[in-house]
């Protein structure tokens, strides 16, 4: 036997077994919607008068939805829900390059059962975060902003039997947008959503819709600040927006809960979670807007030096070399940044002035490498996660320094003694550029006698 008749013998034996004749073809597996009767205990009409939900029913049977609604005057932090809406525009695609513009005309579409917004952001709620056919997602969280409000539409699972009609339920919410926000959804959320969809053989929603991970993009903002906690989404709430969440559940506490939940039938203990959530969701907002307005403004905006190196580096990365230039003078000029930071942000610009063949201008951007005093320590924000450490690149980028400038007085300049100057500070430092350094310094030596000896018998003709 092939091994699908194989794996169907298993299933269905083959001898005539259950009532079934010899040599029948085997039945294929069908689904049986779920009316209520493998619920147990739990009412799910009850569930919703808790939560504050209400029942659906679809061809899979019942799911429980809960709606809120955050007008546009309330005040999450110090942001304003009307203020957390962005534009699906160019400056997306600057923190994303990877991600696709928007189809020309496309129009948005709005029903009166979904989201009137193109834009959708999802957060799970799940059983636990190791993933595999045993991990379900018990809470599906979408948000989108709807005249200006923010719309939250929670998907309950409230027996595993019912989760077919819950993915229904989700996969129709989703058909109706074109960008989906996430964080981390890409490597978490998604494939999550996709492997319930193939677990329970429906199709995949999301394989045509655009997707935004805002994780990646924070970590090239503010990955530095790990004196601030780092790039989870409730230290950026915090730090970004002055967020302080009051008797919020853990994280690590949501799964008990859930399954306390499906013991007990007792709905309480899931509403802080499902605040969790939407809380979340919001969050997400924010910081995705944040971000945007950050590129928008440019380094005008920046907080410190630390958040306009990063800056200049997304610019750099996405081809807008004028303002990658402003953003990391903008971080050389911070006085109170840490040397790293300082240092790091002449190299770069004197990299981006060279490779635009600005080659005296690079030259002078050298030389503040140069002029960075070695004792020189953070005042005010760590960085690379060791606050008021000394630099450890300043020695290395110094060295670079002193090359590029030996390189720019001999080649550019014609300055041979400067430039034997310069390397002869190379070789204070001996290290596996020694050889070259030698060389370069013997060159020199010839050029410097070539050029004494044109000037004399120039002088004497």
């Amino acid at each position: 036997m092939d091994l699908t008749s194989r794996l169907r013998s298993i299933v269905r034996p083959l001898d005539g077994a259950r009532g079934r004749p010899p040599n029948s073809a085997p039945r294929e597996l069908t689904y049986e919607p779920d009316t209520g009767r493998y619920e147990g205990s739990i009412e799910i009409e009850r569930v919703a008068d808790v939560l504050g939900g209400r029942v659906v029913t679809n061809g899979f049977g019942r799911a429980l939805i809960v709606d809120r609604r955050y007008e546009s005057d309330r005040v999450h932090g110090t942001r304003r829900v009307g203020d957390c809406e962005f534009e699906d525009g160019d400056t997306l695609r600057l923190l994303d390059p990877t991600l696709a513009p928007r189809a020309a005309g496309e129009a948005t579409r709005q029903d009166d059962d979904g989201p009137g917004s193109r834009t959708l952001f999802v957060d799970l709620e799940t059983t636990g975060l190791i993933g595999g056919a045993g991990t379900v997602a018990f809470l599906v969280g979408c948000g989108w902003f709807d005249m200006g409000a923010f719309q939250v539409r929670q998907f309950v699972l409230t027996s595993y039997a019912s989760e077919r009609a819950l993915l229904s339920e989700v996969a129709d919410c989703f058909g109706a947008t074109s960008l989906l926000v996430t964080y981390n959804g890409k490597t978490f959320d998604v494939p999550m959503m996709e492997t319930r969809w193939m677990f329970h053989r429906m199709p995949l929603p999301l394989e045509s819709v655009r997707h935004f991970d805002m994780l990646h993009p924070a970590r090239r903002l503010w990955r530095s600040r790990e004196d601030e906690g780092g790039c989870r989404l409730g230290n950026l709430e915090r730090v970004l927006c002055d967020v302080t969440r009051v008797g919020d559940v853990p994280g690590m506490d949501i799964p008990g809960r859930y399954f306390t939940f499906l013991r007990t039938g007792d709905a309480r203990p899931l509403e802080p979670v499902l605040e969790h959530n939407r809380l979340d969701l919001i969050s997400l907002a924010a910081v995705v807007a944040h971000a945007v307005q950050l590129l928008e403004e440019g380094s005008a905006r920046c907080r410190d030096g630390a958040e306009a190196l990063a800056l200049g580096k997304v610019y750099e990365r996405a081809g807008c070399v004028d303002r990658a230039i402003a953003s990391y003078e903008r971080a050389a000029g911070d006085l109170s940044a840490h040397i790293d930071v300082v240092v790091e942000s002449l190299y770069r610009l004197g990299l981006r002035l060279r490779r635009d063949r600005r080659f005296a201008e690079a030259a002078a951007v050298w030389r503040r490498i140069l002029d960075v005093k070695p004792g020189r320590t953070s005042l005010r924000h760590g960085y690379g996660g060791q606050a008021g450490r000394r630099g450890t690149l300043l020695a290395p980028l110094r060295q670079f320094a002193v090359e590029a400038l030996a390189i720019h007085h001999e080649h550019r300049e014609r300055d041979y003694e400067g430039a034997k100057e310069l390397t002869m500070r190379l070789l204070e430092d001996a290290d596996e550029k020694a050889d070259a350094t030698r060389h370069r310094l013997a060159r020199l030596e010839k050029k410097i006698a070539r050029k004494n000896d044109s000037h004399l018998f120039g002088g004497c003709a």
